[in-house]
């Protein structure tokens, strides 16, 4: 998974567990008006029995405001659309695969006619509710005029992600792609021309500060703000399942023998061996740079190399950003799944082109009624009273609802929302390798050691966290795990 959405999930999962949950059911749905003054009372009513039910199955940590779906449902009546919404949870844990087991059930049965498929490349259950026929091809959908909502919601780059076998079977992640990496150059003492000719590589940062005069000796020129594996982009490659995967070759390594990887490691181990960076900086995950807020904001650095949004203190005028376009993970990407077994298709593709290709909808489910549950102020969704908003970022992640829906602060794309992230993606790259999941990709013998190898080189050479590592991945078995994963790979690329 993206992992900055994987690190706000774990933190989300923290407060989601004290949220009073919504008791939704297939029961009969009440459509009626709510009787509150939150809402107008309308004359046009739709005899209970024309009414069809769309259940949505989600995680138990999805939590929709009783109020707001109800409020959904009757002013879906009220513009003509006899059908209303019923969101149903069930148990998620992260542990375990009992969520996927139970939407497979409900996907397989037609109780559900769309459920949450999981975090896209978190996991491969996605591919497990594919591979069992749980969830419809959306191929026919999508080019039809009645799911033409649907595929002009997301950029094309997107849909290209969630293909599997060829086919889609999924609408993508609307979340996705928060992590694109990028270098803040530092103009007070770099040359135009150097910054504006890099190449996007570690190696040309390390060519463009190394010949610069530098006599701050407690403040390194370089800042590594790189945790995981988020460099792939820089290198071409994804590593996963404890292997390398070329973009560039399309061939699948062992990581310790790719040229790029240590080619890279190398790059920074010398920028330590000369003083640019602190020796303590890891290049793994739990990487703190706390202490590196103040050479920021002041300027005491020639280059940084990060993920995500731009710090703060790098948006002045002497710092220019360059940006590297993101490649999207070979994993699929997928969030939404429609019953194969539905019988309400024609109700359920209304639907969701109506929350994901719209404004009105979506903004209603999840925040209520404008200026009477919550206000806008400078374009952010806020309190009554003024305050910040709660984000409920599980629960619009679960329901794939962002791009059309008001921001609260501190979100991405909050300025010209839609246009902004369309236009991000026009940026990105498709992995090579997408909708290829090898089996036994959950040995997590492999991955393990390419962990640790990465964490080892805080306090270790890289020759010698290679040396180790390659004789733990022998004895292990590297070899034949990794014959295996390049014959699958092969049979599935014919």
């Amino acid at each position: 998974m993206n992992k900055c959405i994987q690190r706000v999930i774990c933190t989300a999962l923290v407060f989601a567990s004290v949220l009073p949950a919504a008791s939704c059911s297939r029961n009969e749905v009440d459509v009626t008006a709510s009787g509150t003054d939150r809402t107008e009372q309308t004359d046009q009513t739709v005899p209970k029995t024309d009414v069809t039910t769309i259940t949505f199955a989600v995680p138990q940590f999805c939590h929709v405001n009783d109020d707001n779906l109800k409020l959904l449902n009757e002013e879906l009546l009220k513009d003509g659309h006899a059908y209303q919404l019923v969101v149903e949870e069930f148990e998620y844990d992260f542990e375990e695969d009992q969520y996927f087991r139970d939407i497979e059930n409900e996907l397989n049965s037609g109780h559900a006619d769309v459920a949450f498929l999981g975090f896209g490349d978190q996991d491969n259950n996605i591919f497990g509710l594919i591979n069992s026929g749980a969830v419809m091809c959306l191929d026919e959908l999508l080019s039809s005029d009645k799911g033409k909502a649907i595929y002009e919601a997301f950029p094309k780059a997107l849909w290209e992600a969630v293909r599997c076998n060829g086919h889609i079977y999924s609408i993508p992640q609307s979340n996705y792609g928060c992590m694109s990496l990028y270098a803040a150059f530092n103009m007070d003492y770099l040359g135009k021309e150097a910054v504006e000719s890099w190449d996007g590589s570690i190696e040309g940062i390390y060519n463009i500060i190394k010949d610069v005069e530098w006599n701050d000796e407690e403040s390194g020129r370089f800042k590594y703000h790189v945790p995981d594996y988020e460099f792939e982009d820089m290198i071409g490659c994804e590593i996963r399942d404890g292997l390398l995967y070329d973009f560039d070759t399309m061939k699948i390594e062992n990581p310790l023998e790719s040229d790029k990887l240590i080619g890279y490691l190398k790059v920074l181990e010398q920028m330590k061996s000369d003083g640019y960076l602190d020796k303590s900086v890891s290049y793994y995950q739990n990487a703190s740079y706390a202490d590196d807020d103040a050479d920021l904001e002041s300027g005491r650095f020639l280059a940084v190399l990060s993920v995500g949004e731009p710090d703060e203190n790098l948006l002045k005028d002497n710092i220019r950003i360059r940006s590297l376009s993101p490649c999207l993970s070979s994993l699929i990407n997928g969030s939404i799944g429609i019953s194969k077994n539905t019988e309400n298709l024609d109700a359920v593709a209304d639907l969701l082109g109506l929350l994901y290709n719209g404004e009105k909808y979506g903004n209603l489910l999840m925040y209520g009624i404008q200026n009477v549950d919550y206000k806008l102020s400078d374009g952010y969704v806020v309190n009554m009273d003024g305050t910040d908003a709660y984000e409920n970022y599980l629960t619009k992640m679960c329901l794939n609802l962002f791009i059309n829906l008001y921001p609260v602060r501190d979100e991405l794309f909050t300025d010209n929302r839609k246009e902004t992230y369309f236009a991000f993606y026009d940026n990105v790259k498709v992995s090579p390798f997408i909708g290829f999941e090898a089996d036994n990709a959950g040995d997590g013998t492999f991955s393990g050691n390419a962990d640790k190898f990465l964490e080892s080189l805080q306090n270790k050479s890289l020759d010698d966290a290679v040396s180790e590592y390659s004789r733990k991945n022998k004895s292990d078995g590297i070899d034949d795990y990794l014959s295996s994963i390049r014959g699958q790979w092969e049979a599935y690329n014919q």
